[in-house]
Formats: C-alpha cells, sequence, structure tokens
C-alpha cells in the first residue's frame, strides 16, 4: 500500500511536471512569435516613416517655393509673375507652383494601421508608442486639415475673382506659411521617431 502510495505520487508529480514543461514551452514559443511580429511590425513603420519624410521633404522645397512666389508678389517685387496671373480670368495655380502639381505623392499611414489593428502596438515601449501616435497625428493633421483648407480655398469659386487678387493671395499666402510652419514641425517629428525607433 505504502509502495502504490509512492508511485502514484512520483506519478502525479512527473504528470504536473510534464504540464508545466509544456506550458513553459508554450509560453517561450508565444513569446518569440509576438517578438517576431513586434521587429516586422516596427522595421515596416520605420520603413514607412523614412519614405514619408522623404515625400515631405520634397513638398516642404515645393511649399516653400510658392509661398516665396506668393509673397514677392504681394510685396511688390514679383511683377512679372503678378502679370502672368494675370492673364488668366481665374486664379491660374500652375503659375504659383511653376506647374508642378502641389502634391506628387501621398504619405501614408498603413504600417502604423496594421500594427494598431493586429493589436502588436500594445507591444510597444511607452516613449516608442508616444513618439509614433504623435507622428501620425500630426501626419494626419497636415494631410486632412491644412492641406485639404488650401485645396478648398482654391476649388471655392470666389477665389477666383481676378479682381480681388491681391486679398486672395494674402489668403493664399497665410495658408503656405501655415503648411509649410506644419511640414518644418513634421521633419523634426519624423527625425525624432526614427532616432527611437534606433535605440
Amino acid at each position: 500500500m505504502k509502495t502504490d502510495y509512492k508511485k502514484y505520487l512520483a506519478e502525479g508529480t512527473l504528470i504536473i511536471f510534464s504540464v508545466l514543461f509544456a506550458l513553459f514551452i508554450n509560453k517561450l514559443f508565444d513569446d518569440y512569435q509576438t517578438n517576431q511580429k513586434k521587429a516586422t511590425a516596427l522595421e515596416s513603420i520605420e520603413k514607412e516613416l523614412i519614405r514619408n519624410q522623404s515625400i515631405l521633404q520634397n513638398w516642404k522645397e515645393k511649399h516653400i517655393a510658392v509661398r516665396d512666389r506668393i509673397s514677392s508678389i504681394i510685396n511688390g517685387d514679383g511683377d512679372s509673375l503678378k502679370t502672368e496671373l494675370q492673364k488668366y480670368d481665374f486664379l491660374n495655380l500652375g503659375v504659383l507652383t511653376d506647374n508642378e502639381s502641389l502634391i506628387d505623392a501621398i504619405l501614408i499611414n498603413t504600417a502604423w494601421e496594421s500594427a494598431k489593428s493586429t493589436g502588436i502596438v500594445s507591444e510597444f515601449d511607452f516613449e516608442t508608442t508616444q513618439k509614433l501616435t504623435l507622428v501620425y497625428s500630426l501626419q494626419e493633421v497636415l494631410t486632412d486639415r491644412t492641406l485639404a483648407k488650401i485645396l478648398d480655398y482654391y476649388f471655392d469659386t470666389s477665389s477666383h475673382d481676378m479682381e480681388n487678387l491681391e486679398p486672395i493671395l494674402i489668403q493664399f499666402q497665410l495658408r503656405f506659411w501655415e503648411l509649410t510652419g506644419q511640414e518644418e514641425l513634421m521633419m523634426t517629428v519624423y527625425e525624432d521617431a526614427l532616432e527611437q525607433l534606433n535605440k
């Protein structure tokens, strides 16, 4: 009877150990998979930020040039530009953009949205999450509000009343000052986020 008790105790201990060991191995495997997903997500976000940073640098150069052309017309230094604008019975944005598009590529947030939808963002450390949230929030403000306001104003019929060219240009100048200021801030925020990702 005593031998049976020892036998059952040994078998029970072995079963408990086997179950705990299996749970431990399972946990290690789950942690490994989570770390792989986290690394993939962070790598994708980093590539996305580098791409967006390059696009934004191009935007910023173009938009500063537009802002400066508008300022020169308002300040009376851009008579040839003003004369060129007055040739049309509408505000020809091509004169101000040097016949280039205002936006030739878009800033994306696919990697960030994927990381959020899969829940892997919860594995990021607090500072990384904070910096990435700031980047993508400011990016949204820049594209969905500031640029949208410029385009809305341009497509408003009152913006093509060439008799009121100077007030119209002042409105555009203000909007482009806001845009280029936000683009400058975005460049700093991109750098900050990329530096955090490379720690």
